[in-house]
């Protein structure tokens, strides 16, 4: 008798601290299946231990830093490779926010020559304007092409797009004696 009373109180804690651990219902009910497989108290501690592990995921998501649809992302993914085994997906995870944060830290590092100041932005963008007025040897339809890719190749970047222009003017002014002493050459054949 004793030991049934013993058993039915842990019993009776291991549900009651279940119910402390609310998910949301779709999660609820895939750990439920995912934990079929068990038997009555193997069942409640296996299911308890996933419930944790899910808080255990939103909570280090909330305390991340990382945006809410990034960190989404990092669950869905980790969700297609585990299933419900929120355990191991728990386990994986600070991996992943590792992987994401290092990327975040490669991008910036990359664009951080690309970041000027508006000031300096602008009175690059004038120079610009002066460097295509004063490139009166070369057509129209070049300066557009090379004004053209230097906007696509820097967006709202003028200190770089004038540098860009500026170079393929320099290199079309080297570029043009050569081309006529090439047209001289096949002239003279």
């Amino acid at each position: 008798m004793k030991k049934f009373l013993i058993m039915s109180m842990f019993i009776m804690s291991a549900l009651s601290f279940g119910a402390q651990l609310k998910v949301p219902a779709d999660i609820e009910k895939e750990i439920n299946n995912s934990a079929r497989s068990f038997d009555s108290s193997q069942r409640v501690n296996f299911i308890n231990w996933q419930k944790r592990s899910y808080l255990k995921i939103e909570s280090l998501g909330k305390e991340s830093g990382i945006p809410e649809d990034e960190f989404l992302r990092i669950k869905n993914r980790l969700h297609r490779m585990y299933g419900s085994n929120y355990a191991k997906q728990l386990q994986i995870l600070p991996e992943e926010m590792n992987d994401y944060r290092e990327l975040v830290r490669r991008v910036q590092e990359a664009t951080k020559g690309n970041i000027v100041d508006e000031e300096v932005n602008e009175k690059a963008k004038e120079q610009m304007k002066a460097t295509l007025l004063n490139a009166v040897r070369v057509p129209t339809e070049i300066l557009n092409v090379y004004q053209e890719s230097a906007r696509e190749l820097f967006p709202n970047n003028y200190v770089m797009q004038e540098k860009f222009v500026s170079a393929c003017i320099r290199d079309y002014y080297n570029i043009l004696p050569l081309l006529k002493k090439e047209l001289e050459k096949e002239n003279k054949k």
